[in-house]
């Protein structure tokens, strides 16, 4: 995601020359053609979201072992984007087939025991880009380097959470405090939002670099790539927390 990059290497003459092939480019990055590849990978995710949807059983029974390692490899695939922006596009697309796949699929069975919290969590989602977009746009939250560092330690702080919590449930240990809907469960997911949201502000920043900085057009995939992962993320975030809520009333 965009918020590992947000440094003075992020539109440099070396990572320039790597997106471009040391080609000279007269096209340079704006707004528009940003959210025109943002709504594309989108349309895509919400796409793959539906045969997802239809697919909730079959997508279900790949859970445990090879979901983890699917997984990773999104996870693997994001930071190879992060480190290549030229391959943005392609990872875009592909991220969106499988992550829109399978968080269809999730959506589809929390729909089943929980009537209505799909429609909620899109909603939220929408407002809380929203929010950060105008309090962004309005100065209202800067993002400084302290904002990335304490961004980055949140994040992998979550990230080996996560990981702790999938690997003992190798071993039939379950840390209920991760998934139920507890005060301490209900906390950390709250917490895990605003993470999100603040990632969410970072590509926003990402963005409006890249554009200020009259970065090549190609660098468009690379901030709506990062756009689009954080999206998704958010969503599935904010539909576990509806969940926890739900499960605890």
């Amino acid at each position: 995601m965009s918020t590992q990059v947000l440094n003075d290497q992020t539109y440099s003459d070396a990572r320039t020359r790597q997106v471009t092939g040391g080609r000279a480019t007269t096209k340079t990055m704006s707004y528009g053609g940003t959210i025109a590849r943002s709504l594309f990978l989108v349309i895509i995710t919400l796409g793959f979201a539906a045969v997802g949807w239809n697919w909730a059983a079959r997508v279900a029974t790949s859970s445990g072992l090879w979901f983890f390692l699917g997984y990773m490899a999104l996870i693997a695939l994001t930071f190879a984007a992060v480190n290549n922006p030229k391959i943005a596009a392609i990872a875009g697309i592909v991220y969106a087939a499988l992550m829109g796949t399978w968080m269809g699929s999730i959506s589809r069975i929390y729909e089943t025991y929980y009537q209505g919290i799909v429609g909620q969590a899109l909603l939220t989602t929408v407002c809380v880009f929203i929010a950060c977009l105008l309090l962004y746009s309005l100065r209202v939250v800067r993002v400084t380097g302290k904002f990335i560092r304490v961004l980055i330690i949140s994040i992998f702080g979550i990230t080996l959470l996560y990981l702790f919590g999938w690997f003992v449930s190798i071993f039939g240990v379950r840390l209920n405090f991760l998934y139920n809907g507890s005060t301490t469960g209900i906390a950390i997911s709250l917490f895990i939002c605003v993470i999100a949201a603040m990632s969410l502000i970072a590509d926003f920043a990402v963005v409006e670099t890249g554009v200020n900085a009259g970065a090549p057009a190609a660098f468009e995939w690379y901030a709506a790539f990062g756009l689009q992962t954080t999206l998704v993320w958010l969503y599935l975030e904010i539909l576990y927390l509806l969940a926890r809520l739900r499960g605890n009333g």
